[in-house]
């Protein structure tokens, strides 16, 4: 049993580290499962006594842009999408699309917490949280889980299993020191380390 904590990462490097086993032949069949129980209200740091992975991050912001009283998951992202905004131009709109969209898909999800669409005016018009943030652009206290099993090509011939569904790649990638000295909200939030996740050849994955 290996345990993982990963901050949002935690359940895909589950799953990496599940397909690595077996595509090494170290085992024929990995369960990955990932969970998490939240606290009611905004993300907080849960342990007070030690020193947290946030605290290199939030040196930089404190350096880089004003903090105030809101919720740092959203000073983090707020902060990174008011400098996208000024570096390209992109309007509060476009932000507001976002969660539209995603609202749009949530209303055919019978399990999604909020199904309810909305519109741009009312994505806007919501309570503002920080940067071009409002209320309707943050994301809810959700608790959840997931398992996959993962099996090799011979396991699933030898038991009869549908080999149809594939792992066809898997990248992954850490911040860069670029994270912490070049002053950009936008590479906080994992801008340098998903480009180089994206940028990956990594060849197919041929286990289930």
């Amino acid at each position: 049993m290996v345990n993982v904590n990963n901050n949002c990462s935690t359940g895909s490097t589950a799953l990496f580290l599940a397909r690595q086993t077996v595509e090494s032949g170290a085992a024929d069949i990995v369960l990955a499962v990932g969970f998490e129980q939240m606290q009611r209200g905004a993300l907080t740091i849960g342990y007070t006594d030690r020193p947290t992975p946030f605290d290199r991050f939030n040196a930089v912001m404190d350096r880089i842009q004003e903090r105030d009283e809101s919720p740092f998951a959203a000073q983090m992202f707020g902060g990174a999408g008011r400098q996208y905004a000024q570096q390209y131009g992109t309007a509060p709109e476009t932000f507001a699309k976002i969660s539209v969209k995603s609202r749009k898909h949530a209303a055919n999800n019978p399990y999604a917490v909020f199904a309810d669409a909305v519109t741009v005016e009312e994505v806007l018009a919501a309570p503002h949280i920080y940067g071009p943030l409002t209320r309707l652009q943050c994301c809810p206290p959700t608790c959840g889980a997931a398992a996959a099993v993962i099996v090799s090509d011979e396991y699933a011939r030898r038991n009869g299993l549908d080999g149809s569904v594939v792992i066809k790649a898997q990248a992954m990638a850490t911040d860069f020191a670029s994270t912490f000295t070049e002053q950009d909200m936008t590479k906080i939030v994992g801008y340098d380390m998903s480009k180089a996740a994206a940028q990956q050849r990594s060849s197919p994955c041929t286990r289930r």
